[in-house]
């Protein structure tokens, strides 16, 4: 079993406090239990980043752009129009 020093500032050391009288717990365990509870969140957490993601995805040329971004109020106009007509 391995000995670790900890520094923690005040907010956290009432955080701890108020975590140990709630629990009874010693201060080991309140704090091996954190390590727990993170891990499983960790491990239930996407892996990828939304970046990555969107990275995968194939839009092709523009994407769903209606138009070039140096027009984009023409594309807007002719895009609301075009619904309009429907």
């Amino acid at each position: 079993m391995t000995t670790r020093t900890l520094r923690m500032d005040p907010e956290d050391e009432a955080r701890l406090e108020r975590i140990r009288r709630k629990t009874g717990w010693t201060v080991s365990d309140v704090l091996k239990e954190g390590v727990r509870v993170l891990e499983e969140t960790l491990a239930r957490a996407p892996t990828n980043a939304a970046f990555e993601v969107y990275s995968r995805l194939d839009l092709g040329p523009g994407g769903y752009a209606s138009g070039p971004a140096s027009r984009s109020r023409e594309a807007a106009r002719e895009a609301i129009l075009r619904k309009r007509k429907k």
